[in-house]
């Protein structure tokens, strides 16, 4: 087998050469919001303040077979963290060509341990559960103690399989009751004029700030809604990556039209056989006629007709996705904390995330006692008063 090497980029430009391979890393791991397209537009719009560019990026005889694109989080917590371009949007993690994962693992791990400033934290954030990065990483890393790893959160991703091979057949598949209450619906709206599009590039800009405007009144005087608090960085985002995806069927913004006005809209990234629905909203007006549950199914009718294996639901276990779902898919945050002389400290800091008690258990197993009771001491130090 021939040896893998490694290269730490932080120019934008340099990352966006890898574009080409990139995108056949995202296509080979059927991972929509792990495109380039997405995620520089992320990087270029959405990063936090007072963030650094690190991206590891990995070839083997001159062909790019991994690639995780991080970045610094360098705002005064009193640690440095390394996370994902993207995060949290849901299955982010790094690409590697499938089977390659532990090999490629070992090499970024190998230059994290050389990356400046040096990471305290890694964060893989709302990755799939089953993923191996975490455990590969650490394995990976070349210091005599490996990173300590955490997970603090799992959430619901239902999950629909579309081996049925046809809509119709999916439907058939169903209940009586919700067969019935389907058809329903869809007849309800169809005889109202209501009528149902997928976004074009000729209309994608004009579309994008219809379903900004869509969330936006979902969300009024119900609370927050990160689309909402970065609406204009979000709206960049989404027209970018529309125009750069709209007519080769990535990119699929369904909406619902009635009466000449669009009352729902809902967007769904494809590639390689995986959907996955990122977001939406709807006219609270129109609210009879579960715009919502039309959405899903006018995008799992599509999805069928392009071929497409599974529509990921997204990270919520809400009721209308249960109906729908056969399976869970669930989505996990973990971070993996670094070994060095700031670890206690690190450890200290990261209590509220992780838990007290599962902190010092970890720092059992890595520390020395004479540390183990400095991070004791730092604890107290941090704790809310």
């Amino acid at each position: 087998m021939a040896s893998l090497d490694g290269e730490l980029i932080d120019d934008p430009a340099q990352l966006a050469e890898l574009a080409p391979e990139w995108r056949e890393l995202a296509l080979a791991n059927a991972r929509p919001m792990a495109l380039p397209t997405w995620l520089l537009a992320w990087h270029r719009h959405m990063a936090p303040p007072e963030t650094a560019l690190r991206a590891v990026a990995v070839r083997e005889r001159g062909a790019l077979v991994g690639l995780a694109p991080m970045f610094v989080d360098l705002a005064a917590r009193g640690r440095v963290d390394y996370r994902l371009m993207g995060a949290p949007l849901p299955r982010q993690s790094p690409l590697a060509v499938p089977g390659r994962e532990w090999d490629v693992a070992e090499v970024m791990a190998r230059l994290l341990v050389e990356a400046r400033p040096r990471p305290d934290i890694i964060a893989l954030e709302s990755h799939s559960l089953g993923a191996q990065w975490g455990p590969a990483l650490q394995r990976g890393w070349p210091a005599p103690l490996m990173p300590i790893s955490a997970r603090y959160l799992i959430q619901d991703s239902p999950v629909v399989s579309l081996a049925a091979g046809s809509f119709e057949q999916w439907l058939a598949g169903k209940s009586s009751n919700y067969r019935s209450e389907m058809r329903r619906r869809r007849r309800r709206f169809e005889q109202a004029g209501g009528t149902v599009r997928i976004s074009t590039g000729a209309t994608v800009r004009q579309d994008v700030e219809t379903l900004i405007a869509l969330h936006r009144g979902r969300w009024e005087g119900r609370g927050s809604s990160s689309i909402v608090q970065f609406e204009q960085q979000t709206q960049a985002v989404l027209g970018e990556v529309g125009e750069a995806h709209a007519d080769d069927g990535v990119f699929r913004l369904v909406l619902l039209e009635l009466e000449g006005k669009a009352i729902a809209a809902q967007l769904h990234m494809g590639l390689g056989g995986e959907v996955l629905f990122w977001n939406g909203g709807w006219d609270e007006d129109y609210a009879s006629f579960n715009p919502s549950v039309l959405c899903l199914l006018a995008a799992l009718e599509d999805a069928f007709a392009r071929g497409d294996r599974r529509l990921d639901l997204g990270p919520g276990a809400q009721p209308y996705k249960l109906r729908m779902a056969e399976g869970n898919d669930p989505l996990a945050w973990t971070v993996l904390m670094v070994p060095g002389a700031r670890l206690p400290l690190t450890l200290a800091r990261t209590v509220p995330m992780v838990g007290k008690r599962r902190s010092l258990t970890l720092a059992k197993r890595a520390l020395p006692a004479e540390r183990v009771e400095r991070l004791r001491e730092l604890r107290t130090r941090w704790r809310p008063h």
